[in-house]
């Protein structure tokens, strides 16, 4: 079917002005374009009331029409619909035969160790809630819902460690370890999220500083709190980011070429290289020795900090370098040409890897085959 009657048929649904048999092609089209052909495990209704189900959530959020997004969306349902579907399916019934990874590695949780300005360890998996430290006036809780919050305290508390003008800057460092994430909330009540794999390094307490300045590898969402007079930035791999009135995403691990900076709402720059740029919300500046700045779907950058993965036509070497942080796990390819073959899927991060990897082998031309730890990845014979 031709991009043109694709869209022509997404237009008239939207619209509902599709006939009884234009639904049915666009089903169709569906139908291939999910699992390209592959035996479908569910009745043609039960797909269809998916289908409709993830495409008005899709169009929910969308101010304008825009054909390849929409696409995306509906395809990827694979996943989030049909992949809890596919799965229940087996365990009420005998498991399909393309079903063929059948190992259960555990998704990650939070997972940090607090290394304090005196040098010393915290794990923050195995410390109880509640205070942590006191530092040049600033009380570390953690908190019941795994927070890490740092506060200014009374007077009484500061007397009890004082931080003057003037006195060296006590820095703090989480560590995300594989199969970890963690939220921080700095002492000016700016927001942080990270990702597997990830390190933040950031004082104590803001007071007396020019700047806000916090350094981080890995990836991080940052909800920050604007203060023009002290300018909030990040630095990660030879960038700056510097936030006005800001949610952001960076991610900056040092296996990936690419640094990425996606903005979610407010504004903010970033100067990397000899390259400078100020961003609107939806866009994303990309560093690989040059500054470029594209638009891109903020819902597929900032999926992980809400539970989830999310790609649309991403190539298997970056999905399975996703996975691998968060599940701890390693990969490896016997085919290198499988690199460079693309997905489109939507799945929770807090289910086991097996649904997705059967999926994702149903769906192209790769085969997974767990190994203790190891994922290995072949072509289909």
């Amino acid at each position: 079917m031709s991009t043109d009657r694709i869209n022509e048929l997404i237009k008239k649904y939207i619209n509902n002005s599709a006939s009884k048999s234009e639904e049915d092609e666009l089903l169709e089209w569906y139908r291939a374009k999910a699992y390209k052909d592959s035996k479908f495990p569910m009745d043609k209704q039960e797909v269809y009331g998916a289908m409709r189900e993830k495409i008005n959530d899709a169009m929910k959020t969308k101010h304008r029409f825009n054909y390849k997004t929409w696409a995306v969306a509906a395809s990827v349902v694979m996943i989030t619909g049909f992949g809890v579907a596919i799965y229940k399916a087996g365990i009420k019934s005998e498991t399909p035969k393309e079903a063929r990874v059948q190992n259960k590695i555990q998704p990650g949780g939070n997972r940090a160790i607090l290394t304090l300005a005196n040098g010393k360890k915290i794990s923050l998996v195995n410390t109880a809630n509640g205070r942590i430290a006191i530092q040049g006036g600033v009380e570390v809780t953690k908190s019941v819902s795994s927070q890490l919050i740092y506060s200014s305290q009374s007077s009484d508390l500061k007397r009890e460690s004082s931080a003057s003008k003037g006195e060296e800057i006590a820095y703090n460092t989480i560590e995300i370890p594989a199969g970890g994430q963690y939220q921080v909330i700095l002492p000016d009540h700016s927001k942080v999220w990270l990702n597997s794999l990830s390190q933040l390094k950031f004082p104590v307490s803001f007071k007396n500083l020019k700047e806000r300045r916090v350094e981080l590898t890995g990836e991080g969402y940052f909800e920050v709190v604007h203060n023009e007079k002290q300018p909030f930035r990040v630095s990660a791999c030879n960038t700056l980011t510097e936030d006005i009135g800001t949610t952001f995403n960076i991610k900056a691990y040092k296996d990936d070429p690419d640094l990425k900076l996606t903005l979610i709402t407010g504004a903010a720059s970033i100067t990397a290289g000899g390259g400078y740029a100020v961003l609107k919300p939806g866009k994303q500046a990309m560093y690989n020795k040059d500054l470029t700045v594209s638009s891109v779907n903020f819902e597929d950058e900032i999926a992980w900090k809400n539970g989830y993965f999310r790609f649309s036509d991403e190539n298997l070497e970056n999905i399975m370098k996703s996975l691998a942080r968060w599940y701890n796990i390693k990969y490896i390819f016997q085919d290198k040409s499988l690199k460079n073959e693309t997905y489109a899927a939507v799945t929770d991060r807090f289910a086991n890897i097996t649904p997705l990897l059967n999926l994702m082998e149903k769906t192209g031309n790769a085969e997974f085959k767990i190994i203790g730890n190891t994922v290995m990845i072949s072509k289909k014979k």
